[in-house]
């Protein structure tokens, strides 16, 4: 799964180490330092319990940067003043490390919820670091892993007015996953000149898409964050506006990327067996759809029916029903793969359980829900709910 040929990011210097504040022998601290100040826009969590990361980032993280720390194992949520105290005795130290203000720095967390963080080695491990010995880009992506079993990293590479341009990201989540912005971390750098006016709309779009389109167990983090960062070093000319078909070449690829790294996410969803598209066609409207399809997502009848390879429709009328979105009964059809179930408010009667469920044995399931009363659309990707699920989450904290 690992591409081994992800090469450097000018600009981009990255930093891992194994400090041992909470997980032993694996690496659990990324510091990306840059070489200039670099543009980035941030969406993070909706919960109405942010960490103390996200809470700071908000208020204080300023539209250029010139560093990026982020632990893993210890989400510094419900921490308060100490919590608040602990984020600023470490950003003080890379600040006075790399010569900036700790508002310059990104910061963000992941791992349990309201424990204090055992900040000493990292501080130690920022006070060794030799900024000259540099780590990879699937060093970045397993330094910030949880319960994840495998680092998730994609790459673009394309060209805008003949110059050369790169995204690489790295993703990080694997339960409590129903990004909101939006446990979820996702940092995306791009060498592409792009106005910091125009980041914030770009990462908007493409997260519509792509992170807020997945779900494990419908569960919103407190510490949700995705980062876009441009160093802007690829020498195009800057896109400033969003309709410019070089902004939209852009978004476009910065898609592909995110979706990848979403459904990278699902996969690694905690106790996942299978991989699951949830496809909403000819809805009114595009919340609508969303709506819909989540309520299929997040039901944990759909989902354990799909992990028993069991095609029991009724449970997604259910669902759809429990969405309360305007639904008409006679043009709502459903198909289980290329297997039509529903037509006319009743069971298609070229419907064929048994192949359905020879179907459902495989990795990749996709329903697909055609309402058939209006013009859009979405898809969410989620992934079934097994035994194992119940296991890893019994187990979080030991």
């Amino acid at each position: 799964m690992l591409d081994l040929s992800y090469r450097d990011l000018k600009g981009v210097n990255i930093h891992t180490f194994e400090t041992g504040a909470r997980y032993k022998n694996r690496k659990d601290l990324l510091l990306v330092v840059f070489d200039d100040y670099v543009n980035q826009a941030s969406l993070y969590t909706k919960s109405t319990c942010p960490s103390v990361p996200v809470d700071w980032c908000r208020k204080n993280l300023n539209k250029q940067i010139k560093a990026i720390i982020v632990n893993a194992g210890n989400a510094n949520a419900f921490t308060g003043d100490i919590g608040l105290r602990d984020l600023l005795t470490i950003s003080s130290e890379i600040a006075n490390k790399i010569g900036c203000k700790i508002e310059d720095i990104g910061v963000a967390s992941t791992g349990v919820i309201g424990e204090y963080m055992n900040i000493q080695p990292i501080i130690q491990s920022i006070k060794n670091i030799d900024l000259n010995n540099k780590s990879s880009w699937i060093d970045a992506a397993e330094s910030i892993m949880t319960t994840d079993t495998y680092p998730k990293l994609a790459k673009k590479e394309f060209k805008i007015d003949g110059k050369d341009i790169e995204i690489i990201g790295i993703a990080k989540g694997s339960g409590m996953i129903e990004p909101n912005m939006g446990t979820m971390l996702s940092f995306i750098f791009t060498n592409a000149c792009i106005d910091e006016e125009l980041l914030k709309p770009i990462l908007k779009e493409v997260t519509t898409n792509s992170f807020n389109s997945i779900t494990v167990d419908g569960d919103t983090s407190t510490s949700d964050t995705v980062m876009l960062i441009s160093t802007n070093k690829a020498g195009n000319k800057p896109l400033i506006n969003i309709d410019e078909d070089s902004s939209k070449e852009f978004i476009a690829e910065l898609q592909k990327l995110t979706i990848d790294l979403a459904k990278q996410i699902v996969l690694d969803g905690e106790g996942a067996t299978k991989l699951v598209e949830i496809n909403i066609r000819s809805a009114l409207s595009k919340i609508s759809a969303i709506n819909i399809a989540k309520s299929i997502a997040n039901s944990p009848l759909v989902k354990t029916a799909i992990y028993g390879q069991d095609p029991n429709w009724g449970r997604i009328i259910a669902a759809i029903g429990k969405s309360y979105e305007n639904i008409d009964l006679k043009k709502l059809k459903i198909s289980i793969g290329d297997q039509l179930v529903t037509l006319n408010s009743t069971v298609s009667p070229e419907y064929d359980e048994v192949l359905t469920k020879k179907y459902m044995e495989g990795d990749v399931i996709e329903i697909i829900i055609d309402l058939g009363i209006g013009n859009y659309s979405h898809k969410i990707w989620t992934c079934d709910l097994s035994h194992k699920y119940i296991d890893i989450n019994t187990d979080y904290r030991s």
